[in-house]
């Protein structure tokens, strides 16, 4: 007679069995539950984000329409914008750039900063500046005042109603930058913040001919203003090497680099969730081990193996739910940290509220990786048969060897689909088959890194264990021991715990070791200061002031760079990313660091314009030798025939353009020029107070504060990421508790074994924290190991970065695995210990 299960049966199983064993997958819901948590809670706050992009994109572009270059106008630019005055169109100027300022003491070493020069009467058209003390910005911005950030401030030892010097002038320091609506949108949004009038700007003279800044036009539409569309396609025609955004996309850039940092995030969520799914996959092996009698039962009655599976697929799911609806309330909490995480570039944050979509996702991702991990043993039933089960005592019970290779099948097919399945939730996420095959196979390799890893180490510590050459105490002889407890999956909780290990620690060594690498990898004679903004006028004498400062140790090199438009390649218009300005520079020799690949260089006596073209650039526009281009420049059109192909060498530390002309193709042309000079650290400070002094206009960068300013950038991002990394430990960690609370049977029999032969409850305490610390600094080693390793290829493979290893970081990342790992021990098993043995041995 055949059992009928029906789905309704099999739920109603599936929920009393849940219900009744809900205690021992308490830990396994809340693994779930941080990273669901994770993912809904990234995915949550960019809409959010996005939301509130498009509610206020007014106020985070202070404008209706906004415009970007970094040349300056035209007579005609301007003379085209001029129409739209008459027309309801207002129009305000912003120039951007970064400049030295230094406070009025003569002998002050000045610093770089992001200046932003701004029209008061007429900026922000939205949105308002907030200063402290409050004031109208009309009101503060006059020719002879400006307002500095709160850490520019600290950084020059000044305060409100001091002096700051910029450029060739004097500025009073009115009051202290707290916010600007449009931060978020602005080209120079990181570094030290300087904000001064326009009238202000003119007075420094740091923006001259040739001189390279962003310039940055916000435009408001009155009531009678044309249409938004027909404003933007004026816009673009009178600057068209613009970019144009309007209220109704709210920022390009913005929205774009929301979009990547969505994925990427999402991703790394991604696997804090399959972290935890490993605990369901691994919870559900020792829950279906102590269910073996229930299911051998049931199929002697006539239940099928699927109907069975049913029963556990149902279970699983139900899981899967509890822990993604718990998450959805973690995201919530992850939605409300993230705004704090970004203030320091983000000054207007969404109103944070229940997103459904973002929601559904983090449950639907959460249930099907549950259910994916869940495979291999919920396969494993098929393999249940009532005799062997029921006569497993006996020695017929054990099947022979090929029957065991035979059906070690299954578990291959289930590790196929698993793989399968993290490829496909990885593309949906990302909305990239490329990335979620990289995803799933990058993951695919660490996870079997892992395991090797795990397996290796733990071998070790075993052959420690029976080989040491010292006698091992008791005590610590059976905690060790403790780790190859039947059913103690010790090695799943190392690859669980380790991953999240080997993330968070990769993060902050690629973090720690790229931003000083750019130093420590530079070639000897490589410029570490550099010169911005210099006029052709100032090149001489600047060298001169240069080679009579100490501590200078090589000669210094000045690059020219002229401003143009590439036009036309071969006869044909140009793809559309080739339209925008670029960098262009004449050598009337070929540079020692520009490899010629196809060609020859010209001498210097050429006269006929020529030029040569970098590989990539050449290959990209199907330019060969002998092709004729054109670009504008100022007004003016240049045809140059090209006559070489070059490479830039690595080694090449100054300023490089894909269009090297010889001098006659640009003479006449506004030009200037970008230096270097190899110096002593310590002799940095008296040329920039020198050149500070004579050549007010230039800019001179100590290699150390554009580190500055990589560096807060870099701090920032590595936050969000280290952040979200730490789901992954935590649900490592709350995998090793559901594990212990799995194997409690077995140990409250080794706890009133140990009491029965004398242990007291102390010396049970110290053999079961011998257990956790083991278990958590093997795996905090075989994370910082891998670490290591992968911090290693991503820096020499990609970021052309050496890497430095950490011995700090390491030993606190395995201490703290180590601490970690044994609170979440004890937080499973400290009821154990209550227990009394005469209780216990009853019950036997």
């Amino acid at each position: 007679m055949r059992m009928m299960l029906s789905y309704r049966t099999a739920g109603r199983i599936a929920w009393r069995e849940t219900r009744s064993s809900l205690a021992k997958f308490l830990f396994v819901v809340l693994a779930v539950a941080a990273g669901v948590g994770a993912l809904s809670g990234v995915r949550g706050f960019s809409q959010s984000f996005r939301s509130m992009l498009l509610k206020e994109s007014r106020t985070v572009m202070a404008a209706d329409l906004i415009a970007r270059q970094f040349t300056m106008p035209t007579d005609e630019q301007v003379a085209a914008l001029d129409t739209l005055n008459g027309r309801g169109v207002e129009r305000t100027w912003i120039t951007e750039t970064f400049t030295m300022a230094a406070a009025a003491a003569p002998d002050a070493t000045p610093v770089l900063v992001a200046l932003k020069a701004v029209d008061p009467a007429k900026y922000p058209f939205y949105g308002s500046v907030k200063l402290q003390p409050d004031m109208p910005l009309v009101s503060a911005l006059t020719p002879d005042t400006a307002a500095l950030g709160e850490d520019l401030l600290i950084r020059l030892h000044l305060g409100v109603g001091d002096s700051v010097r910029v450029g060739a002038k004097e500025f009073r320091i009115v009051a202290m930058i707290v916010s600007e609506p449009d931060r978020m949108s602005a080209s120079l949004n990181v570094g030290m913040r300087l904000m001064i009038s326009r009238a202000a700007l003119e007075r420094t003279g740091l923006i001259q001919l040739g001189s390279r800044a962003s310039q940055r036009y916000l435009f408001k539409l009155d009531a009678n203003a044309p249409p938004v569309e027909q404003v933007r396609r004026t816009i673009r025609h009178a600057l068209p090497t613009s970019m144009v955004a309007d209220f109704r996309e709210s920022h390009p850039i913005i929205t774009n680099g929301l979009d990547q940092a969505t994925t990427f995030l999402s991703l790394i969520s991604l696997i804090a969730l399959i972290v935890a799914a490993i605990g369901v996959g691994m919870a559900m092996h020792a829950h279906l081990q102590q269910k073996m009698d229930h299911i051998a039962v049931m199929k002697s009655l006539g239940g099928t193996s699927a109907e069975i599976i049913r029963i556990y697929v149902l279970q699983t799911m139900m899981l899967g739910l509890l822990g993604g609806l718990a998450g959805v309330a973690v995201g919530r909490v992850v939605e409300q940290v993230f705004p704090l995480l970004i203030k320091k570039y983000f000054s207007i944050y969404a109103a944070m509220s229940w997103h459904i979509v973002a929601a559904g996702q983090g449950i639907a991702v959460g249930v099907l990786t549950t259910l994916l991990f869940t495979l291999p043993p919920l396969l494993a039933i098929r393999k249940i048969r009532p005799a062997l089960i029921l006569r497993r005592d006996m020695p017929e019970a054990k099947l022979p060897w090929r029957r065991r290779i035979v059906e070690g099948r299954a578990a291959l097919v289930a590790g196929g689909l698993i793989l399968t399945g993290i490829a496909a939730i990885a593309t949906w996420l990302a909305e990239s088959p490329r990335v979620g095959g990289y995803f799933a196979g990058g993951l695919t390799a660490s996870l079997i890194a892992l395991s090797v890893v795990a397996w290796g180490l733990l071998r070790l510590v075993r052959l420690f264990l029976s080989r040491s050459p010292v006698r091992v105490p008791s005590l610590v002889r059976q905690g060790i021991a403790n780790l190859y407890r039947q059913g103690n999956q010790a090695q799943a909780i190392l690859v669980s715990l380790g991953l999240g290990v080997m993330f968070t620690l990769t993060v902050y060594l690629v973090q720690e070791s790229l931003v000083d690498q750019i130093v420590k990898t530079a070639p000897p004679g490589a410029p570490n200061v550099f010169l911005v903004g210099v006029t052709e006028a100032q090149v001489e004498p600047l060298k001169a002031l240069i080679l009579k400062q100490d501590g200078v140790l090589g000669p210094p090199e000045f690059v020219p760079r002229v401003a143009a438009r590439l036009l036309t390649a071969n006869g044909a218009p140009v793809p559309r990313r080739f339209l925008f300005t670029t960098n262009v520079m004449w050598e009337a020799e070929q540079p020692e660091y520009a490899r010629v690949l196809e060609g020859r260089w010209w001498s210097r006596g050429t006269t006929e314009p020529v030029v040569s073209v970098a590989m990539e650039t050449a290959k990209t526009l199907n330019i060969m030798l002998g092709s004729w281009i054109e670009m504008q420049a100022s007004g003016r059109t240049i045809r140059a025939r090209v006559v070489a192909v070059h490479q830039w060498q690595n080694r090449r530390f100054m300023p490089t353009s894909a269009f090297v002309f010889n001098p006659p193709a640009l003479e006449g042309l506004p030009v200037s020029f970008d230096g270097g000079v190899r110096m002593r650290p310590s002799s940095v400070g008296a040329l920039q107070r020198a050149s500070f002094a004579k050549f007010p206009t230039v800019t001179v960068v100590n290699i150390a504060d554009a580190l500055e300013i990589v560096q807060q950038v870099v701090d920032q991002i590595a936050l969000v990421i280290r952040f979200l990394s730490a789901f992954a430990i935590a649900a490592g960690a709350v995998i090793l508790a559901a594990s212990v609370a799995g194997t409690r049977f077995r140990r409250l029999r080794e706890v009133v074994i140990l009491k029965t032969l004398g242990a007291t409850r102390r010396q049970v305490v110290r053999i079961f924290s011998v257990e956790f610390l083991t278990l958590g600094a093997v795996a905090g080693l075989m994370g910082s190991i891998l670490a290591a390793i992968f911090s290693g290829l991503l820096l020499r493979r990609l970021l052309n970065a050496q890497f430095q290893f950490d011995p700090a970081a390491t030993l606190l990342a395995i201490a703290f695995t180590a601490l970690l790992a044994n609170a979440s021990g004890w937080l499973a098993s400290f009821r154990i210990l209550r227990q009394k043995p005469l209780e216990v041995l009853r019950e036997e």
